[in-house]
């Protein structure tokens, strides 16, 4: 009884037994795995999975959300200034009745189109150093 020193308990990863050893990591996984998916399904309340899947507009003209300012009047060329280095907002204004007039400008709709035409614009306001309100217009409506 000298030298022999018994071993009550034995350890759970041993290279003896590696099928004990895969058995540990493959259920530690899956109840990990399984705590962790309940976690995140419950705290999400499912809102993001619907905004994803709205259906996004095929063309700018269609974007609404993103063209949500509108004004109406007529479209005006904008006069060249006298001095080639002052600095004009927009390409064409809006001439409203009663109202400040909008300058505009547009990537997506050619606005020598409309000018003279009576019409409710759609767009994003942009910030305007010189102007009381500069418009990047994507859609228009012609007015009767």
């Amino acid at each position: 009884m000298e030298n022999v020193k018994e071993k009550i308990t034995k350890p759970i990863l041993s290279v003896e037994n590696p099928l004990r050893t895969i058995l540990v990591v493959v259920t530690t996984a899956l109840v990990l795995g399984l705590i962790s998916g309940y976690i995140l399904s419950t705290k999400g309340s499912g809102s993001k999975v619907s905004s994803v899947l709205t259906t996004t507009p095929k063309t700018p003209q269609q974007d609404t959300r993103t063209f949500r300012d509108f004004a109406e009047g007529i479209i005006k060329s904008r006069p060249q200034p006298s001095d080639p280095i002052e600095y004009v907002e927009g390409t064409h204004y809006l001439q409203r009745e009663g109202a400040v007039p909008v300058a505009l400008t547009s990537s997506v709709v050619d606005l020598s189109k409309y000018e003279g035409k009576k019409v409710k614009v759609f767009g994003e306001t942009q910030k305007a150093l010189k102007e009381g309100w500069l418009m990047d217009v994507g859609k228009i409506e012609e007015l009767k």
